[in-house]
């Protein structure tokens, strides 16, 4: 039976989701009703410099733009995150940043910037997020109604969603794929029958067997720092019941990154691509 490829983890993410045909049926699958539907999808860069030394700089996930200008900022997240929604909002305010002309230019805008949708993936249970998908924007709190269409957020909390086969919709595919994914070594037959191109493109471009040697490495790698990040937050968890929840995850993240470069390094990995691998800055991996 053929084994798939877990999309939560880094390598799985983007190595199935850089990928025209299946990313334009994610985003036609989440973003049903929010806008037209996509029939084009670019990449883009996803490194946001910082512009000065007391700034930090962001690297997104992924980032689309549609054939219309829309960018599309799409985040796996896998680690609970404290003040999350802020971190979001901080990422969404990044991207914006670069759309918005600066001094005179801005005064002279003709158009407004394009909308920005931020697709936020929780593989995570979090105590922010009640329900499977939530759907926020900027509201006028006493009319009740959108009060700025620029920006809307969807934050997926993969727990929380459970599959429906009686209602199975494609979106509720997706959902469950990448949910379950790396634990299926069959698909569901009716699946295949519900599935549009993309989906069938992502079910053979997920199976491992079609992966080259070197990306079996990248993917194998990539699949220990998910289990590690996995293990840190349970970890984390118990130190901080006991000796206080933040100091548990700071001192389990230190411990794992170190041994996860360790493992990497073993394997054959430069500093530099595990610098690649990882997110973490080539100079802090090289002081370890």
């Amino acid at each position: 039976m053929a084994k798939f490829i877990d999309l939560r983890c880094d390598f799985g993410f983007k190595y199935c989701m850089q990928d025209e045909i299946v990313m334009k049926s994610f985003l036609n699958a989440i973003l049903e009703g929010e806008t037209d539907r996509i029939t084009s999808v670019k990449f883009e860069n996803v490194e946001v410099p910082r512009e000065n030394e007391r700034q930090r700089g962001v690297t997104f996930d992924l980032l689309c733009t549609t054939e219309k200008g829309e960018k599309i900022l799409i985040e796996m997240q896998n680690a609970s995150q404290t003040y999350f929604k802020t971190r979001a909002t901080f990422y969404i305010y990044q991207l914006m940043k670069n759309l918005i002309p600066k001094g005179f230019k801005w005064e002279k805008m003709e158009h407004d910037i394009p909308r920005i949708f931020g697709i936020f993936i929780m593989g995570q249970r979090d105590a922010y997020l009640t329900k499977a998908v939530t759907r926020t924007s900027v509201y006028d709190r006493d009319e009740l109604t959108e009060f700025w269409d620029r920006n809307h957020n969807f934050y997926i909390s993969l727990p929380k969603f459970k599959l429906d086969k009686e209602k199975i919709t494609t979106k509720d595919i997706w959902l469950h794929m990448f949910k379950e994914m790396g634990n299926m070594e069959r698909i569901d037959e009716s699946v295949y029958d519900r599935a549009d191109e993309g989906l069938l493109r992502l079910i053979e471009k997920a199976k491992v067997s079609a992966l080259s040697e070197e990306e079996q490495k990248l993917y194998d790698a990539s699949m220990k720092l998910l289990e590690d990040e996995i293990d840190m937050e349970e970890h984390g968890y118990k130190r901080g019941k006991a000796e206080g929840l933040n100091e548990g995850i700071a001192q389990g993240k230190a411990e794992e990154r170190q041994q996860i470069i360790s493992n990497l390094r073993q394997a054959g990995f430069s500093d530099e691509k595990i610098a690649e691998i990882t997110q973490i800055p080539l100079e802090s991996i090289r002081k370890l």
